[in-house]
């Protein structure tokens, strides 16, 4: 019972924790939302993770040197590293930005995931949201997410799109530059794609296409999921101190996708690094990118998070009607004890009766103040926070280092 409350146990579905004492023998898996898929097993066969996603550091820089150390290597064959073109490898801080900055918090978004998602079916058990009849469709709803999650087609169909379309892009990208740069040289009328090019578009970009596409397919299933336990039968309090009506703990689960949205800000950064830093662009000019990045914190954040509106929209209703109506009873008879012509003999001071009007008054407003969405403000802009993170320094770019440097030093002498 205790581990089954605590949430403690591997976290696939192929590993179970002891049912507790009033269940009638079945198994309940721990939800995990990222240990699963075809290429979470094949880290495993290479060591390079385990059931809790350990080894996440060697997981990085496994994959960071696949995609990024032989363009290191080709650059330096072909000359391209630190000269010889107009856009040299070193100089490229784009590709410095994807693949050391990105590619990393993409890999390194599924530890937090899962440590922080890891509980939240129990979670449902151990606070009495769920009551004992519908315990095994909250199995159902967790070992459905773990078959979509560990099914082969979708990540095969994700490594199909990337590796064809997603190649064929890169490809047009790379032959309507006009520039000479590491990856493309001018060669005729139509220019040709060097060597380190040609990993960039077959390997190296894939890969990081391929880990953030598979992240809006984690985005999927979360939803699904949430979905699906909204349309159970939930015990929940429209006076629970978390002002979610007891699934404010939900939206903590939430906060482990912060790796994913500083991901996508270090994106978005190394778009606009290439075209401000090379001259053609302004900051200014990104201003649509930027205001589009909270946008995406949002999807991630919060819309998951809507298949609980209509409940938490009805138990905030119910809880204010029942709430007004206790109120209103309740101030009816304080007025017509303490407020008429012939008070009690009891002393009012010390009374407990506006000691309970108080709290009464209270509670009244907790209900008001229910969210409807189970995630907090702070989450959420804390969040926006760590998506833009990545583009301020950018900022830079508005002013002149030297004045800069000339205004610091001015402040300190």
């Amino acid at each position: 019972m205790s581990e089954l409350l605590h949430g403690r146990g591997p976290p696939t579905s192929k590993h179970a924790q002891p049912a507790d004492r009033a269940s009638t023998g079945a198994v309940w898996p721990e939800f995990s939302l990222v240990a699963g898929g075809p290429l979470f097993r094949l880290f495993c066969r290479a060591h390079l993770a385990d059931s809790d996603l350990g080894h996440m550091g060697q997981r990085i820089c496994v994959v960071v040197l696949i995609a990024w150390l032989p363009l290191l290597i080709l650059t330096i064959a072909e000359g391209t590293a630190w000269g010889g073109v107009k856009n040299p490898f070193f100089s490229d801080v784009a590709t410095h930005l994807r693949f050391w900055l990105a590619l990393p918090f993409l890999i390194a978004g599924e530890r937090e995931a899962h440590e922080l998602m890891r509980a939240v079916a129990s979670r449902f058990l151990q606070r009495g949201l769920v009551v004992a009849s519908v315990r095994p469709s909250l199995e159902a709803a967790v070992n459905s997410a773990h078959r979509l999650r560990d099914s082969l087609y979708p990540e095969l169909i994700l490594a199909v799109l990337v590796l064809t379309l997603g190649v064929a892009i890169n490809l047009q990208r790379a032959h309507v530059l006009t520039d000479s740069t590491w990856y493309r040289l001018p060669s005729g009328g139509t220019g040709r794609v060097t060597l380190a090019g040609w990993w960039a578009i077959l390997v190296s970009v894939p890969i990081m296409q391929f880990l953030l596409f598979r992240w809006y397919l984690r985005l999927f299933i979360w939803t699904q999921f949430l979905w699906r336990i909204s349309r159970l039968e939930l015990k929940l309090a429209p006076t629970h101190p978390d002002h979610a009506g007891g699934l404010g703990f939900l939206g903590g689960a939430t906060h482990g996708f912060w790796p994913v949205l500083l991901a996508h800000g270090a994106i978005l950064a190394a778009l606009m690094s290439r075209g401000i830093l090379g001259g053609q662009t302004t900051l200014p000019q990104y201003k649509l990118e930027i205001c589009l990045l909270p946008v995406v914190t949002l999807l991630w954040a919060v819309i998951p998070l809507l298949t609980f509106l209509p409940l938490l929209v009805r138990v905030k209703r119910a809880g204010k009607n029942a709430y007004a109506a206790l109120s209103q009873h309740y101030a009816f008879d304080f007025e017509c004890k303490w407020m008429s012509d012939t008070p009690p003999r009891e002393p009012l001071l010390g009374s407990s009766d506006i000691r309970s009007l108080a709290d009464l008054s209270n509670g009244y407003r907790v209900v008001k103040s229910m969210q409807v969405v189970p995630i907090g403000k702070e989450v959420v802009l804390s969040l926006m926070f760590l998506s833009l993170l990545p583009v301020v320094p950018l900022a830079l770019t508005l002013v002149p280092l030297d004045r800069v440097a000339s205004s610091l030093l001015k402040a300190i002498f």
